[in-house]
């Protein structure tokens, strides 16, 4: 694909908006089709709680060490497109091929051949649609709420049909959803080019506080987040509840993500963007802890609508933070850093922690740490805001777009 030039060779807004929420229907719909049931797919396969334990940890292990360097590549090379289809292509690849292996000694390199193509081409796909969204003024959060969307009805949907077919079926239907966001991600643009006397060196990432500053804050609600998609369901079973209530869990939290996603930048606009994303850290934190007071599993999906209405505001809000703060020519590489504090040493450090307190002292303390992650994080995006502020003004910290 030829990166676009100027307004000849951009796309017009109508057709972003289309192919950066189609790219996110498509990912989750590819998502939900096989990552929700993959780990019960090795269970029946006969393999041990500390061999699935293993392998749940090549995703953020690898999230750590390849994330950034590829999409520094990506950046520097100006390949991000290509950088994203090939490696998603090769995504499709191994998870076609995991039907076919029975022992654990050959499902380790195809989980870690997963774990190495899948994060890094996301992240660096994610970023160019937050930064198309930037450049021609667009509501992120109304192309991001697809996403929810299609992860909702696809892990419903295709939960059913696994039922029937028998969950090996998956890995053939999830790499054929593929094809079609690779061909999508081809249709993103790569961005302005810059000249070498213009360019802004990537040290400047690492020199910029208020960006440090959100990383940390992103850092400490991921722990939350990662506690809450570990041990929701294991809670949900503890309390006496069913497959039923864990599927609608999922459900009902996703859908209640899309109103506040689609509302994100209003809401930004109207209490700054570092007091919405503080907003959505109360919102989850009250949740949780709810999820940590009840005892009975009828209230679950009520507390997990409401930690939807939080997340909905997160994510898009602290994309626009990130995508306003750091310079075109480094999206990828400032959406990595994301990556990699969300995914990455966020679940490596909550799974052992969470897993601790859930057997020391009670599932409950669980979601008290969840909540407690986010209390922490409140503060530390204050600081954030705050040093945006004082360094480059009212302008910096609302990111331009019509949101």
């Amino acid at each position: 694909m030829k990166a676009a030039r100027g307004p000849a060779g951009a796309h017009p807004r109508a057709a972003a908006i289309w192919t950066g929420s189609l790219y996110y229907l498509l990912f989750f719909l590819c998502a939900g089709a096989y990552f929700p049931f993959l780990y019960v797919y090795f269970a029946d396969l006969g393999l041990k709680g500390k061999q699935i334990g293993l392998l749940s940890t090549l995703a953020p292990l690898m999230t750590l060490l390849v994330s950034t360097p590829v999409a520094v590549f990506a950046d520097k090379t100006r390949r991000r497109v290509r950088v994203a289809q090939v490696g998603l292509a090769c995504t499709a690849l191994t998870v076609l091929l995991l039907r076919f292996p029975l022992d654990f000694v050959w499902i380790v390199p195809l989980m870690l051949g997963l774990a190495i193509f899948s994060t890094p081409s996301s992240s660096v796909a994610e970023g160019l649609v937050a930064r198309m969204a930037q450049r021609r003024h667009l509501n992120f959060g109304a192309m991001r709420l697809w996403g929810s969307l299609g992860y909702a009805v696809s892990a419903l949907g295709f939960g059913a049909l696994w039922e029937h077919l028998g969950l090996k079926a998956m890995f053939l239907v999830s790499a054929l959803l593929h094809l079609p966001l690779i061909l999508v991600i081809g249709r993103l643009e790569e961005g302005p080019a810059h000249s070498p006397r213009r360019r802004v060196p990537a040290r400047y990432l690492l020199r910029d506080w208020g960006l440090a500053l959100l990383l940390t804050a992103t850092f400490l609600a991921g722990i939350s987040n990662s506690l809450a998609m570990t041990f929701s369901g294991v809670y949900a079973r503890w309390l006496g509840g069913g497959d039923v209530l864990v599927g609608g869990m999922i459900a009902v939290s996703a859908v209640a993500e899309l109103p506040t996603m689609y509302f994100s930048g209003h809401v930004a606009r109207r209490i700054t963007y570092p007091g919405a994303t503080v907003l959505s850290y109360v919102v989850m934190a009250a949740a949780f802890v709810g999820f940590a007071l009840i005892s009975t599993p009828v209230l679950l999906p009520g507390l997990a609508v409401i930690k939807g209405l939080g997340y909905g505001i997160w994510i898009p809000v602290t994309m626009r933070m990130l995508t306003g703060r750091t310079a075109d020519e480094w999206a990828s590489t400032a959406q990595s850093l994301l990556t990699l504090c969300l995914f990455g040493a966020a679940p490596l450090l909550a799974g052992p922690i969470g897993g601790l307190l859930h057997d020391a002292v009670s599932p409950a303390a669980v979601f008290w740490l969840a909540a407690g992650s986010l209390g922490l994080a409140c503060p530390v995006l204050i600081a954030a805001g705050g040093w945006m502020k004082a360094q480059a003004g009212e302008r910096e910290m609302r990111p331009e777009g019509a949101d």
